[in-house]
């Protein structure tokens, strides 16, 4: 850490503040990354496993790098040579038992 961060944290603890969290900012809120695009790839996913990143990201319109999000932390994928498939199994797993529950 820098000393002039140092100081910075000193001079905001001195004045009142007791927690390390950084305290909400306004700004631009995440689009891409919302339920419906999640839905959506989801979706193309289910439908086709051998969808590439980019491909996903040109059909939805969203960037590459929101379309790894969505996989990797919305919907627990990783991809293993060509296929998406689940980390714990739970997206199929769980796709999977709804429908022979039905």
């Amino acid at each position: 850490m820098s000393q002039k961060n140092v100081y910075k944290w000193y001079k905001l603890f001195k004045e009142g503040r007791e927690r390390v969290e950084d305290e909400e900012r306004s700004g631009r809120p995440s689009t891409s990354t919302d339920e419906k695009h999640v839905t959506e790839i989801k979706d193309l996913v289910l439908q086709n496993r051998r969808l590439t990143s980019r491909d996903l990201a040109d059909i939805v319109g969203i960037s590459k790098g929101s379309v790894s999000t969505i996989l990797k932390d919305h919907l627990g994928l990783r991809r293993v040579k060509s296929r998406l498939v689940p980390k714990p199994l739970n997206l199929f797993e769980k796709e999977r038992r709804i429908n022979v529950c039905k």
